[in-house]
């Protein structure tokens, strides 16, 4: 059970570049702490990383930790910036060289806004596919009437990666209309950058909307007996459309606790259904951008 659920992760590396998560306390993990991290990520299953040219040098300590482990290596999924046809290709270019690699498995668009500005980028990521350079193209998405512009656009879209977590359900309608297309879909943000795994008496007055929603979510796991973070991993793991979860930790030992994940399903099974009630439907709260910093 356990490894079948790792098989349906993917390990974000935003971690290995970046102090990154509203609930990070230690920091930018050591080169010896993510090269332990990527080799416990390899022996639990995982089998996909995501990674961007954004997340610090994210990229770059991939490139010099992927050599030392054990083949077959990781999938990698890496993010660009939208621009003219030859920005792409540069940038393409040297994240390829960073993560030491002739090909990766899927290549991002970063930002929706950049791809349509710049549609020619579209070209850049078709020729890199075409020349074997990545199997998969897309963009990273925020809110559904991009995926719905995508479609209606008929633009060579392959992979998406996208937020769902219990609060922020805008998505699901269109999970079964996404696969009809053929579009292979990753999601992130399960716990909502660690907000859905903070006490709800201490969150900030920004959040106090959100309090009773949250203390129920906590009585509902309490209840049975489930752990927050399995309930919250397995409830974005759930649709059968969904090809990966990504998730980011800072630790081994996080890792196995999310994996373990798995162990829980019997119970989460019992509680899947009353989650939709959950959804929040005011943006301000589920969209972190918009949060005060």
């Amino acid at each position: 059970m356990m490894q079948d659920f790792a098989q349906r992760l993917a390990l974000g590396t935003a971690q290995l570049g970046l102090a990154y998560g509203i609930n990070n306390t230690t920091g930018q993990p050591s080169l010896a702490q993510a090269a332990a991290l990527l080799k416990a990520a390899q022996e639990i299953g995982i089998t996909l990383l995501d990674t961007a040219a954004a997340y610090g040098d994210s990229e770059t300590r991939l490139g010099q930790l992927l050599p030392a482990l054990a083949k077959p290596w990781f999938r990698l999924v890496t993010k660009v910036a939208a621009g003219s046809r030859s920005e792409v290709t540069s940038q393409l270019r040297a994240s390829l060289q960073r993560l030491g690699q002739q090909r990766v498995y899927g290549v991002l668009f970063h930002d929706f806004a950049g791809q349509q500005q710049w549609p020619e980028a579209w070209g850049a990521l078709q020729a890199a596919q075409q020349a074997g350079q990545t199997e998969r193209i897309g963009v990273s998405l925020y809110h559904p009437w991009q995926a719905e512009w995508l479609l209606e656009k008929r633009l060579p879209v392959s992979l998406v990666q996208l937020p769902l977590n219990v609060l922020d359900q805008r998505f699901v309608p269109l999970l079964p209309v996404l696969e009809a297309a053929g579009i292979e879909v990753h999601v992130r943000s399960a716990f909502l950058q660690g907000l859905l795994l903070r006490n709800p008496e201490q969150l900030s007055a920004f959040f106090a909307p959100l309090r009773g929603k949250l203390q129920r979510l906590h009585q509902l796991a309490a209840d049975y007996q489930l752990p927050l973070e399995a309930l919250l991993l397995l409830f974005a793991a759930s649709f059968p459309q969904i090809s990966r979860l990504v998730v980011g930790v800072d630790s081994v030992e996080n890792l196995r606790e999310n994996v373990q994940a798995g162990q829980y399903l019997t119970q989460f099974n019992q509680v899947r259904t009353a989650l939709a009630t959950f959804a929040e439907h005011d943006d301000t709260f589920i969209l972190p951008y918009a949060w005060p910093r």
